[in-house]
């Protein structure tokens, strides 16, 4: 996942007292409630007339770039009730941009990874009240989604609403596995299996240098397993524990196989080489965004062999795949369109756009295995593969974020690449992740 920078600080404390003030008095004029999360705002989304109402959303790494995918996701699932809706995608610009021109847009749509950024501008408002009215109903949402959402304030506030799930699988190349008389990966697998299948399809032939195994970068792992990078208090640095030496011994493991870390030092190597080159066996990655580039290798001609198993998982953990990881809706707090908002993202959760949702390009975000054995079927990009298989493992819980999380994670990274190139132990490279982490959490907390 690509990272964001945090914006800048000077404008984040202005933005934050410009929305403490307007919280603090003034009425919205869409709903007549006073302040975004207060306990006594009633806004009923079914209570919304045909006042036309253009509708502004952004994405915050949601990958909505696009009106084709706004469409998808939202206009078409709410033109039949809400006709008088119209939902504009704001593109071509940043957050700190619409800040600065107070031009703050009505629903932001963003991922669990990156919802920090939000509330540290203070663009996400309570939405308990509109749960609670709307009588949506969590229990059929993906649990550890809804445990996530709850976590990321202390004053039982409830943020954003999850509208869809992603979930983690390996892919995998047949013809690199037919090429050398290997049998495929299967459903099941832990990752010390994994890495030992990869030593089986590791190798140079005809010129062209074959990978078995790229596990990404190690908070993949450690994000599966649940791990902590910052202490409770959120002071210190947590990377010299068991639980971190047991995912970076796989890693130590798998740059052991000759051929893994080429000789000009290359140690990842990604989807595009698993789908472009073809010359990586093995690959753990997202459903979503696998999906969204299937097409375009079909376009080019170059499809090859290929299938998907469940993730890989830690001997200690069975049945745990990929950390839960979603998209969620945020109304901000500024927005003069609540009413509207609050029917969208009511609309959006429903069942019916959830099975419309599913059978493209999104997973939905209700824990129904019906609505999974529909998953992508209307983009035929699975016919003949193992798509069900991936959900023989559930998504893995997470522990409390801290809004520091994404600084400490570079050097993490960093000690998996010192691991590689210079041959560097466990234990020293952790020790070192460490000490950076620390040293940073004392300089710019």
């Amino acid at each position: 996942m690509k990272r964001k920078k945090a914006l800048p600080l000077l404008l984040t404390m202005s933005v934050l007292g410009a929305f403490a003030l307007a919280g603090c008095g003034a009425k919205d004029a869409a709903t007549g409630a006073t302040g975004a999360g207060e306990k006594g705002e009633v806004v009923n989304p079914d209570a919304y007339n045909n006042e036309p109402v253009t509708l502004t959303f952004y994405s915050h790494n949601a990958s909505v770039l696009n009106n084709a995918e706004l469409d998808a996701l939202v206009t078409n699932a709410i033109k039949s009730k809400y006709p008088n809706i119209t939902p504009q995608l704001v593109t071509g610009t940043n957050l700190d941009k619409l800040i600065a021109a107070g031009e703050v847009p009505d629903v932001i749509l963003t991922s669990n990874y990156y919802f920090h950024d939000l509330i540290q501008l203070g663009l996400a408002s309570d939405l308990n009240n509109f749960v609670k009215q709307e009588k949506i109903d969590f229990a059929k949402f993906e649990p550890e989604s809804i445990k996530v959402m709850k976590s990321f304030s202390d004053k039982g506030e409830l943020l954003g609403v999850p509208y869809a799930l992603s979930q983690g699988m390996m892919l995998y190349n047949k013809d690199i596995f037919d090429k050398f008389g290997v049998p495929y990966p299967k459903d099941g697998m832990t990752w010390t299996e994994t890495i030992e299948l990869a030593r089986k399809v590791t190798r140079m032939d005809g010129g062209t240098q074959y990978i078995g195994l790229d596990l990404g970068q190690p908070t993949t792992l450690a994000r599966q397993y649940g791990l902590p990078v910052i202490d409770e208090k959120g002071e210190k640095a947590v990377l010299q524990t068991d639980a971190f030496k047991k995912v970076y011994s796989l890693y130590e493991k798998l740059y052991s196989i000759p051929g893994i870390v080429e000789p000009k030092k290359k140690y990842t190597y990604g989807i595009d080489f698993f789908l472009k080159d073809q010359k990586l066996a093995m690959f753990p990655y997202w459903l979503t965004p696998t999906t969204a580039r299937l097409p375009q290798l079909k376009e080019t001609g170059k499809d090859f062999n290929w299938d998907v198993v469940s993730l890989p998982t830690f001997e200690e953990k069975p049945g745990i795949g990929r950390e839960v990881d979603f998209h969620l809706a945020v109304v901000t707090p500024t927005s003069k369109n609540k009413k509207a908002a609050y029917a969208v993202i009511k609309t959006m959760v429903s069942e019916d756009a959830q099975r419309a949702m599913n059978r493209g390009t999104r997973l939905t975000i209700l824990n129904d295995p019906a609505l999974k054995k529909e998953t992508a079927m209307d983009t035929k990009l699975y016919e003949g593969k193992n798509l069900q298989g991936i959900f023989k493992v559930k998504p893995g819980p997470l522990p409390k974020s801290n809004k520091f999380d994404l600084k400490i994670y570079p050097f993490l990274n960093e000690a998996a690449k010192n691991m590689a190139y210079d041959g560097k132990d466990v234990n020293t490279v952790l020790r070192e992740a460490e000490e950076k982490g620390n040293k940073w959490l004392q300089e710019n907390k």
